[in-house]
């Protein structure tokens, strides 16, 4: 009989990071481990209670809201100790907070009863050798592999009656908002007679005569404290810097729904005078005080949360006057939720959609609309992230809804990038037009590098000027800017307005930087070819209802999400990077592609195989995912230098 040591890994609270367990579960596998994942959004309580059948447990928080998760932690070990008086190694790790020091973060915790503790992000082998080490020092033994395992998993319903293919009515829409508007004590303020479209700043107009006057792109900082009068000063300050854009990123408790825990995190930023959330809570302040927020910066205003249901949020930011809202049903569910389905999803999206729509039915004001096409953020091929932004672009349009924005995150190889914003307007256009949803205006959104920024400033700032040249020279409406404190901290107003800066800076020059056009047609040739096999599959799947189509491709794996934390997806396709830094697939899972184009994915792959001398895919994907980082690369774009 075989003995292994049994480590149990997952997030806690709101955070939905899913990449980094994912990885580890992939390296201890590797270094003969019994490994059981339960993912994103997990109380502690789940972890006591399977705590008995563990060696090692590691909790996992990545959005800097450790605290709010932990505060009964110690508690809750001592009692488990009382019957439980077997080793365990108890470990916390990720970006644990969004304002204390390295040194008083790991003080904390390791106080809480943690056996270690890592405040940031660090390589696999170090976290490796520390649990060897710890198991030495408390002589844990191995357990039998086939030691019954008392955990079961989540069942998958597919509920494909529920799907409407069609408007929803006004009535169908009033008996919802009456629900929704009951979640928390603000909804009772949102009232549709109270709202004048007069005074509205249409994000619509500024990102549509950019598009047609073929201006460089729009630039957009992210931001989110949880203080109002702080969030006001930071918005006023970067719009003075030149910001073209406000916008906030709705802070994790609130997206998870949590809005008590978003509460609380109010009240900790209050009392410490910091923020101890990482985003602003729209729910909590309601829509007299958002209302306050959006008026207080003469440029329109977007919302940015992440989500699988943000319809109390978004009743809120549209009756305060934001003109811009983000997400869908693929894009906010596979990134961002656990248990949802995408069935579920796809009806309170539909309910989102159709309620911007009313606004300009009734009000005059055309709400925007943008697609999160970041997803997971991480070796994310273009062809998927278009597939999604395609579907959730028609169902939009089911509901009424005219502006869409459509959104790519950049992976890191020029021509790759540039192709694929290329095609994603094209693609887009082409299936509103096929589908003959002949009013809606298409622009592009280009998020700079999403997964883990380099440590390093110079090299961090390098990317992001770089960054905003590829995203001009691709014709983007938008870009979402980064910050080079990224990987070290909650940038401030300075940070913000630093990368700003320098991202115009480039925008302004990228007309002197010269293009490999041929490179750019092969990958727009195979991005497009790509996108038509998934796009037939998905049509021919719901007889021509996209929207039925789609759920059963999640079911089937025809879409699937790379590192996705949700159970409905089937988490079988694989990227790497080739030599280039290009994204390419290494298991395709169930995707529907011809012989030509698994044979080009499979060449590529076989040699930055040869040149790295490594055939194991985890050590493949953990260069892939730590490399940028750790600051292991010789420039950005990674074209041509990314393997030598």
């Amino acid at each position: 009989m075989a003995y292994k040591h049994k480590l149990l890994i997952g997030g806690i609270g709101d955070d939905a990071h899913s990449v980094g367990i994912r990885l580890l579960e992939l390296g201890f596998c590797e270094a003969d481990f019994q490994v059981k994942n339960i993912g994103i959004r997990n109380d502690t309580e789940l972890f006591f209670e399977l705590a008995s059948h563990f060696d090692i447990m590691m909790i996992s928080n990545k959005n800097g809201h450790a605290e709010l998760y932990l505060q009964d932690f110690a508690a809750k070990l001592a009692l488990f100790r009382l019957s439980n008086n077997s080793p365990k190694l108890w470990y916390l790790g990720g970006s644990l907070s969004v304002s204390e020091s390295d040194f008083h973060i790991k003080k904390k915790f390791l106080g809480m009863g943690f056996t270690n503790v890592y405040p940031r992000p660090i390589g696999f082998q170090e976290v490796l050798s520390d649990i060897k080490k710890d198991i030495h020092r408390h002589d844990i033994p191995k357990r039998p592999i086939n030691e019954k395992d008392s955990i079961t998993n989540y069942e998958r319903t597919f509920d494909y009656e529920g799907i409407m293919n069609r408007k929803l009515t006004r009535e169908e829409m009033d008996v919802q908002r009456k629900a929704v508007l009951r979640e928390w004590p603000t909804g009772n303020d949102v009232s549709m007679l109270n709202y004048s479209g007069r005074y509205v700043k249409s994000l619509d107009k500024m990102l549509w005569k950019n598009k047609i006057e073929g201006r460089a792109p729009l630039f957009q900082p992210r931001t989110g404290v949880a203080d109002i009068e702080q969030q006001i000063s930071k918005l006023k300050y970067l719009e003075s810097e030149g910001s073209d854009v406000s916008s906030v990123q709705l802070d994790a408790a609130s997206r998870a729904k949590m809005y008590d825990k978003a509460q609380l995190g109010c009240e900790l930023s209050r009392e410490r005078k910091t923020s101890q959330l990482n985003g602003f809570p729209i729910p909590i302040y309601g829509t007299k005080e958002v209302r306050r927020l959006v008026n207080s910066v003469r440029k329109p205003f977007q919302l940015r949360a992440g989500g699988p249901d943000h319809r109390f949020t978004y009743e809120i930011a549209l009756n305060s006057g934001i003109s811009g809202l983000e997400g869908g049903f693929i894009c906010y569910t596979m990134p961002y939720d656990k248990l949802t389905s995408p069935t579920t999803a796809l009806k309170n999206w539909q309910f989102i959609d159709r309620l911007g729509a009313l606004y300009e039915e009734l009000h005059g004001v055309l709400i925007n609309r943008e697609c999160f096409g970041v997803l997971t953020a991480t070796l994310i091929e273009p062809s998927i992230a278009i597939v999604v932004n395609i579907i959730q672009a028609l169902v939009g349009a089911q509901q009424g809804i005219k502006s869409i924005s459509t959104g790519y995150a950049e992976q890191g190889n020029r021509a790759q990038d540039i192709a694929a914003v290329h095609v994603l307007e094209e693609q887009v256009n082409k299936y509103l037009g096929q589908h003959r949803f002949y009013g809606c205006k298409v622009t592009t959104v280009y998020h700079q590098f999403m997964a883990a920024f380099p440590s390093e400033q110079a090299k961090a700032e390098e990317l992001i000027f770089n960054s905003s040249i590829t995203a001009t020279l691709a014709g983007a409406t938008k870009v979402m800017i980064k910050t080079a404190v990224e990987a070290i901290k909650i940038p401030d107003r300075f940070d913000n307005a630093r990368s700003l800066h320098l991202s115009k800076k480039a925008a302004a020059l990228a007309k002197t930087f010269n293009i490999d056009q041929h490179k750019v047609e092969v990958e727009k040739n195979l991005i497009r070819r790509e996108v038509t096999q998934i796009m037939n599959a998905i049509r021919d799947l719901g007889n021509g209802q996209i929207a039925v189509g789609a759920v059963k491709a999640i079911e089937l794996g025809i879409i699937d999400i790379p590192w996705s934390p949700n159970i409905y997806n089937k988490n079988k396709v694989v990227c790497v990077r080739d030599v280039d830094g290009a994204i390419r697939f290494y298991d395709f899972g169930s995707l529907p592609f011809d012989e030509a184009t698994r044979t080009f994915h499979r060449e590529k792959v076989m040699v930055r195989k040869n040149m790295e001398r490594e055939s194991s895919i985890f050590s493949l994907l953990e260069k892939d995912l730590s490399r940028i980082w750790k600051n292991d690369y010789k420039r950005w774009p990674l074209d041509g230098i990314y393997v030598n």
